[in-house]
């Protein structure tokens, strides 16, 4: 990965102690940034954050958080702002499905869909805003998804509704907070290896009916379609996280392999 430089930042990364937050964290540290990792599980977060700090010489602070409960997030930014002394980077990345059709999804599914990828997002940018605004400076990072732009055959109606929903929460939030020089951005990531997406991309039939097909690139060793690995995102959230995306609000950026080309 190329190195940005984020020399002193201070990053926040939800959902950060596996999956694609996981890389986030590897890649805003190995980019000079401090960070702390907020996510339910301490102890993997605790082997990232030893790890970050002797590879990187970075401060990684490993915090129990459980995003649904306001009361986390709070004290989440606000360990953030007394451990680490402020916050420049903000990456709103917890997420979770429900794979059931319509009419078995319930209120409790829905609601618990919504609180984690959505509301939690909700909650932490209002509060690092609080932190970014009387300097002037910052940078929010939203998690979204190619399904947040477009619906497929997978049954999971609230997920779907809760990345739609991020993609509008980020261009409100990148106008609204512009005036601050906040920037506000997602990512859309496809089919990546990660705890959620691998059993579809296990699945032989799955993969070949509804992921390859929508595969714009081929790997040019094997030739066959070339299938994501997780160390690929990392540019784009140090990318958006940088002074080289000094001009770039409101966006969001799709990691998918070609898939909403199709």
């Amino acid at each position: 990965m190329t190195k940005y430089n984020l020399q002193g930042k201070v990053a926040i990364v939800t959902g950060a102690s596996k999956g694609l937050g996981e890389q986030f964290v590897r890649a805003l540290a190995e980019s000079g940034a401090h960070v702390l990792l907020a996510a339910r599980t301490l102890d993997k977060m605790q082997k990232i954050a030893t790890e970050v700090s002797r590879d990187y010489g970075v401060k990684a602070i490993p915090l129990a958080v459980d995003v649904t409960k306001e009361s986390d997030i709070l004290k989440m930014v606000d360990t953030a702002v007394k451990k680490l002394g402020t916050v420049d980077i903000m990456v709103n990345n917890a997420g979770m499905y429900v794979f059931k059709p319509l009419l078995d999804q319930t209120l409790v599914d829905w609601n618990l869909v919504m609180n984690v990828n959505l509301t939690s997002a909700f909650l932490a940018s209002r509060e690092v805003a609080k932190v970014m605004i009387p300097k002037k400076s910052g940078c929010i990072i939203n998690t979204s998804s190619t399904f947040g732009l477009g619906a497929t055959e997978f049954t999971e109606v609230s997920y779907y509704a809760s990345k739609g929903g991020l993609i509008a929460m980020t261009k409100a939030l990148a106008v609204e907070l512009g005036k601050y020089n906040i920037r506000v951005n997602a990512i859309a990531p496809g089919f990546f290896p990660t705890d959620m997406s691998i059993q579809a991309l296990t699945d032989k039939a799955l993969r070949e009916r509804y992921i390859e097909p929508r595969t714009a690139l081929f790997d040019p060793k094997t030739g066959g379609r070339l299938m994501a690995q997780n160390e690929w995102i990392r540019g784009a959230v140090c990318f958006l996280a940088s002074d080289d995306a000094r001009y770039i609000t409101g966006h969001t950026l799709a990691v998918d392999g070609g898939w909403l080309a199709y």
